[in-house]
């Protein structure tokens, strides 16, 4: 009986060691409250600022670190630009090699992350950022973009989101 009582004290004493282990190093945030500026959108996509918006603010709202604010009380201005949406033929009809099912779409994005104290730095500037939606085209290609542009908001929101709060 004493040996097992050992046993069971030897072990919680080993395991209790390990629970406050985090992954990697603690990060404070320079910044808890954010404005995100109106996206300016210079591609050819002109529905995508509204849901965009929508998006980033949702996400940043989730985030549990970050918090809105209007421009005057914000520690950070978010900015983005969206820059281009390419479109690329992902897939062809096996009946018709000249018609395309499936659109892979494209999108090239610069995001800011200004001070709110009105000094005019930044926390990062003009960072590149990404984004590829694939989009099936049977009732045409403008519909098929209509229906993408909220998952492709959302894409775009959670990287930017998580790039809010990884700082490295």
């Amino acid at each position: 009986m004493r040996t097992l009582v050992l046993f069971g004290f030897i072990a919680s004493i080993l395991l209790g060691g390990c629970a406050t282990y985090q992954m990697g190093n603690p990060v404070t945030l320079p910044y808890s409250s954010i404005y995100v500026a109106p996206p300016q959108n210079y591609s050819n996509l002109p529905q995508l600022e509204g849901p965009l918006n929508a998006a980033l603010r949702q996400a940043i709202q989730s985030s549990g670190d970050l918090s809105l604010a209007s421009g005057n009380t914000a520690d950070a201005t978010l900015e983005i630009s969206i820059l281009e949406i390419r479109r690329n033929i992902a897939a062809v009809s096996a009946s018709d090699v000249g018609r395309g099912r499936k659109f892979e779409i494209l999108v090239e994005l610069e995001i800011s992350l200004r001070k709110g104290d009105g000094s005019g730095q930044y926390f990062f500037e003009s960072r590149p950022l990404s984004i590829t939606q694939d989009v099936y085209t049977e009732s045409g290609l403008v519909d098929a973009e209509y229906h993408a542009v909220p998952e492709i908001s959302r894409q775009i929101a959670d990287r930017v989101a998580q790039s809010l709060v990884d700082l490295w």
